[in-house]
């Protein structure tokens, strides 16, 4: 018996396979593998024998990508706005501002993302709890900006979520570059200016703090001079008590 045609698209197969149904995905791996085999094709059947079912938001994320192709793009492109700013902050050429607002389009993106995943996760009978919405957030932002995650979300080939990668390469960008003479004097200047007045500050709170005891120890002085013209005071009031009472008794 001859053997089987060769699967014509092995690609093709593959990107149809990821787009099945979760319940689906094993039997039908399993069936590419089988084809594959019977065509003599034995080392991409054992490559695709090998692949793991995808997770639920590692299967929302590849139904993300084939689904809303327009939104995944806009996510990829504020990614990639997202890291250039940080390496041009990174290098001294850009400020927190470029940062900041290449970081709220991504936000803004991958919020959009969550929300088409919540109803792909309830109208596939998935529950969209909020642990795995968290997990496809942070999937969605990983593959943002790191090269392999971009390319396995393009193609909606996640067998798990991604982690997140924080600046990915930006740790080879070169430092940024020395400042200048000019700069340096400025920046010197600034620091003599704040380490005087500092100092003035200081000096202006030691005089008040003395001040305010000075205060304080002429109102002690002063609530005792009260204290003792009050007891001269009781005194003078029981004398002459005392000596109405006794101009009563002789009368």
């Amino acid at each position: 018996m001859p053997p089987l045609a060769s699967v014509p698209d092995l690609e093709q197969e593959l990107d149809e396979l990821y787009s099945r149904p979760l319940e689906e995905w094993t039997k039908a791996r399993n069936d590419l593998a089988t084809r594959l085999r019977k065509a003599h094709q034995s080392a991409q059947a054992e490559t695709v024998r090998g692949l793991r079912k995808p997770s639920v938001a590692a299967w929302a994320v590849n139904q993300l990508a084939r689904r809303e192709q327009g939104r995944v793009a806009a996510l990829l492109d504020a990614g990639a706005r997202l890291r250039a700013a940080q390496e041009e902050a990174l290098r001294g050429r850009g400020g927190a501002a470029d940062v900041t607002a290449a970081a709220r389009g991504e936000r803004e993106a991958v919020r959009d993302l969550v929300a088409a995943a919540r109803t792909i996760l309830e109208e596939a009978g998935n529950a969209a709890s909020q642990p795995t919405l968290d997990r496809i957030s942070q999937t969605l932002r990983a593959a943002a900006v790191d090269e392999t995650g971009r390319e396995q979300l393009a193609r909606g080939r996640l067998e798990e979520e991604l982690k997140g990668v924080g600046f990915g390469s930006l740790t080879a960008v070169k430092p940024a570059a020395r400042p200048r003479k000019d700069e340096l004097k400025r920046a010197r200047e600034r620091v003599n200016e704040l380490r005087a007045a500092a100092r003035s500050a200081g000096r202006d709170a030691r005089e008040a703090e003395a001040e305010a005891d000075r205060v304080a120890r002429e109102a002690e002085s002063a609530r005792e001079r009260a204290r003792d013209l009050r007891a001269e005071a009781e005194r003078a009031a029981t004398a002459l008590s005392d000596a109405e009472e006794e101009a009563e008794r002789l009368r």
